[in-house]
């Protein structure tokens, strides 16, 4: 009898020692995955994550792990039955409903993310990402301040939670309480040097909201040296050098709004931004091009119409003024220049190549 019970004892030893094994693979694959996707590499991360899952169709964790591979690939559906599946074999987990609630604000599912949130609260009251999460939906919703006291009991159960301050930042921005938006921008970038979204969003502050010109190209500076791919911050950058001014800073500008076009060929505010700095040098071929480029990519941007109409409508008939004058005065080459920059924007009109035979024919008439 003391054998056989000794062997039993024997046998379930040997299986908590197998399975404290595979546990401790499993847990070194999962974290194996995450540090791959940190790094960029979504397909290591996805084989790593693939191989978690097979040694353990049971762990939440290993699934959950999964889920942010394949949220990070856009593979949506397969993300969805992975989450699914953890919360199946986890139960009213909050970390998991928050992760499900996460992806269903992306797609723009309102509803069902406030639903998992408020169940992920319910499990756990004490878990501040829900209440981000919360705030996020609000402001998609157009609920600012229902959205500041979400985040805020965020930031009270975890003051050390960037994103956080990032969330409130935008929410009192919508509001129009500016100060306190830049305040919890800055105190992001002090949790996380390395967050390009801090950066950016402090930029576009101090550019859109407080006119402080240099200061937001100062952090544009950070955040594209900490995310070169990252189009958006080139164009912003751009517009606030512009707005300095000089030709020093409208040459740099020029230069972040080509590596803009070269990052991301769709971008519309980047043609948008380029064709008022030409139509600025009175390069108006350079603006018309991309102000045909900018409403190519988004037909509806009524920044775009509005200046199409004041190159068409306003400056050519400035030039042909301009023209007029000083063919009155005898500028026959001058008038004939103003003409050609009328004819820039609009080089099938037929009104300015009838003034331009009109210099012509003075100008020979004046040599008699």
């Amino acid at each position: 009898m003391n054998g056989i019970l000794r062997a039993v004892l024997a046998a379930v030893l040997l299986f908590s020692v197998v399975h404290a094994a595979r546990a401790l693979d499993v847990a070194a694959t999962i974290d194996k995955a995450e540090a791959q996707l940190a790094a960029g590499d979504s397909d290591g991360a996805l084989q790593a994550a693939d191989e978690a899952v097979m040694a353990a169709p049971q762990n939440p964790e290993a699934l959950h792990c999964r889920f942010c591979v394949y949220v990070a690939r856009a593979q949506d559906e397969d993300a969805l039955a992975d989450i699914n599946r953890a919360i199946e074999l986890a139960g009213q987990n909050a970390k998991y409903l928050a992760a499900r609630a996460e992806l269903r604000l992306a797609r723009r599912e309102y509803d069902a993310a406030t639903k998992d949130l408020d169940a992920a609260v319910g499990a756990d009251d004490a878990y501040a990402p829900a209440y981000r999460l919360l705030a996020r939906v609000k402001l998609c919703q157009e609920r600012p301040r229902a959205a500041i006291e979400d985040v805020s009991r965020a930031i009270r159960l975890d003051p050390d939670d960037a994103s956080a301050y990032l969330v409130r930042g935008d929410a009192f921005d919508a509001i129009r309480e500016r100060e306190k938006a830049r305040a919890d921008y800055v105190k992001a970038t002090e949790l996380d040097p390395k967050s390009t979204a801090a950066w950016y969003k402090l930029g576009r502050l101090d550019f859109l909201r407080t006119n402080a010109y240099e200061r937001a190209i100062q952090s544009l500076d950070k955040a594209i040296a900490l995310d070169p791919k990252a189009a958006p911050a080139y164009v912003l950058r751009a517009r606030a050098k512009l707005a300095v001014g000089g030709a020093t800073q409208r040459a740099s500008a020029l230069e972040d709004l080509a590596a803009a076009i070269q990052l991301d060929p769709e971008a519309a505010d980047a043609y948008f931004v380029r064709a008022g700095a030409s139509r600025a040098s009175e390069d108006y071929a350079g603006a018309v091009a991309d102000l045909r480029k900018a409403l190519a990519l988004d037909p509806k941007n009524r920044q775009c119409r509005a200046l199409w109409n004041e190159i068409y409508s306003k400056d050519s008939a400035r030039l042909i003024d301009e023209a007029e004058k000083l063919l009155n005065d005898g500028k026959f080459d001058e008038a004939a220049a103003r003409v050609h920059k009328a004819l820039e924007i609009d080089p099938r009109s037929g009104a300015f190549h009838q003034a331009l035979r009109i210099i012509e024919a003075q100008r020979q008439e004046g040599g008699k």
